[in-house]
């Protein structure tokens, strides 16, 4: 009986390894497409010399300027990546870049990813709302929005 019982809760802890192991390899925001890899997007206060996050928010001021980082995992040679900023269905503004001209010059790289930095200065005080996102789009692929609040 004893046996029995031993391999049981060995079997079960295994099985709770197995499962901690598979949830913990990913984040709910890592998606691969095209055989690129988005590991995350991040709004931000601002962000720093390398496009990193600082001081992660997804709700923002009338007069904020909105930041966001892409971590796409890796030094990708080619591919593009696309974002685009929306209130409800209307476009705000959008900008695309080439993974060949931000990794150029890369000849070796162990662990390093890639950030792409996106930025929308307001020209005028933004509307308050929950109805904002950001579009994310790799090799023409939609990755997914990423909704961010405007408050008083």
């Amino acid at each position: 009986m004893k046996s029995r019982v031993l391999i049981f809760a060995t079997l079960m802890l295994g099985i709770a390894w197995l499962l901690s192991a598979c949830g913990g390899s990913t984040t709910a925001e890592e998606v691969a497409v095209s055989g690129i890899t988005v590991k995350d997007v991040v709004f931000a206060e601002m962000l720093d010399e390398n496009y990193q996050a600082v001081n992660p928010k997804t709700v923002f001021g009338t007069t904020d300027t909105i930041y966001v980082s892409v971590v796409i995992e890796g030094r990708p040679k080619q591919g593009t990546l696309e974002g685009n900023f929306y209130y409800g269905d209307q476009l705000i503004s959008g900008a695309s870049l080439d993974f060949a001209d931000v990794n150029e010059g890369v000849i070796f790289s162990i662990g390093e990813n890639t950030y792409a930095g996106l930025w929308l200065q307001p020209s005028e005080s933004w509307p308050v709302g929950n109805e904002y996102y950001f579009e994310l789009i790799i090799n023409g692929q939609k990755v997914g929005d990423f909704p961010y609040e405007v408050v008083q």
